[in-house]
């Protein structure tokens, strides 16, 4: 065991912002083509086939992923990050693992209530929210799907909790290669899964489109085992309890609304456009969520994987009383991520055909 925490160590050791941007966005790379190419099977094997299906599969990711924007996803490593980074630079790590402890346990606690109402109610979600436009059987398949992904909130609540505690204090290898296997959970799902799964002889699944996903919770937990892995050597005390009076706890919580109606309010689009889309012809929910997909590359690769990287240090300044250093190393980020961003929308303007026949192409028959 102490091998492998030293291997750990070495492997999760804290990067200059130069470094962790190369491997964020080297990372962001790698996962985005991941996910251009698990695309690319869910289409070949149900686009044109099966359109209706497709379709659902889109619809039943939208409500646990709304669920896990407001509650978690940016929301928490805004909010998180400062707070714990100003326990560990007052050399209060006690306080700072009661926080950490305490943001794991809530947000864990908040996202199960969630994923359980998600089960609950997935029918009238689809029905009336999400997915109306949709036939009987895409509704009824929009549904028993959701319920499956619903544990999606649940689990990348631990994973996230988990992966900002590594971010603050500038570790970012297993922060970066959790998303990655993520993608490959679901590739796994598509390849495998839909084809059925037998167990000594017996089938006890019987494959389709329902097969991906179970490969989304399959990459839902390896994405948290991987992220888990990472506080290996971190000192990280861990307690079943969730700590009311500290003080940092209780600040992140006064701050976690504001956030999250930010996220909220970003993300509700999406379900307003997906609501319309449904009512179309069948597959156009799926279209759509793939150039959505499209547009994103060039954002995480360059602007999320950048400001990532830089988000903790300049916590760090402002916590340390230096917002000279902060204004400085804030117009370098920002020439930097200009400078790339630019050509990088130009290239993806005239490439955009050839990204979007890439998903498209028929590759399994």
């Amino acid at each position: 065991m102490g091998r492998v925490q030293s291997a750990v160590a070495k492997a999760n050791k804290r990067l200059t912002i130069q470094l962790a941007a190369a491997l964020l966005a080297g990372s962001t790379l790698l996962s985005s083509g991941l996910g251009l190419y698990r695309d690319r099977l869910l289409n070949g094997l149900y686009y044109d086939s099966y359109p209706t299906g497709a379709d659902a599969y889109t619809v039943a990711f939208i409500i646990p992923d709304f669920m896990f924007f407001i509650l978690v996803s940016g929301a928490l490593s805004v909010t998180f990050i400062p707070v714990f980074n100003q326990r560990l630079a007052g050399g209060n790590k006690k306080s700072a693992w009661e926080l950490s402890t305490s943001m794991l346990n809530f947000m864990a606690l908040t996202t199960l209530v969630a994923s359980v109402l998600i089960i609950i109610f997935a029918d009238p979600l689809v029905h009336y929210v999400v997915g109306p436009g949709l036939d009987e059987s895409g509704r009824s398949l929009a549904i028993i799907m959701m319920r499956v992904i619903a544990v999606n909130p649940f689990l990348f609540a631990i994973a996230t909790v988990i992966t900002s505690m590594q971010q603050a204090i500038g570790r970012f290898t297993f922060y970066a290669l959790a998303p990655t296997i993520y993608n490959v959970g679901i590739i796994i799902g598509a390849v495998f899964f839909t084809n059925g799964i037998t167990i000594f002889g017996f089938q006890v699944f019987e494959g389709g489109i329902m097969g991906v996903a179970l490969g989304v919770v399959l990459g839902s937990i390896l994405n948290l085992i991987v992220s888990s892995v990472g506080l290996l050597g971190l000192g990280f005390d861990y307690r079943f309890k969730i700590y009311w009076k500290n003080k940092g706890f209780r600040k992140v919580l006064s701050l976690l609304p504001a956030r999250s109606l930010d996220q909220g309010a970003d993300y509700f689009n999406s379900i307003v456009e997906t609501n319309l889309a449904s009512r179309m012809a069948a597959g156009t929910v799926r279209a759509y969520q793939q150039a959505s997909t499209l547009h994103t590359v060039p954002i995480n690769l360059i602007g999320v994987a950048i400001s990532t990287a830089a988000f903790p240090r300049m916590a760090e300044r402002l916590s340390q009383g230096r917002p000279d250093l902060f204004k400085k190393e804030l117009q370098t980020i920002l020439r930097i991520i200009i400078w790339l961003a630019l050509p990088a929308a130009i290239i993806t303007f005239f490439t955009r055909g050839y990204l979007a026949n890439f998903i498209k192409l028929v590759v399994i028959h």
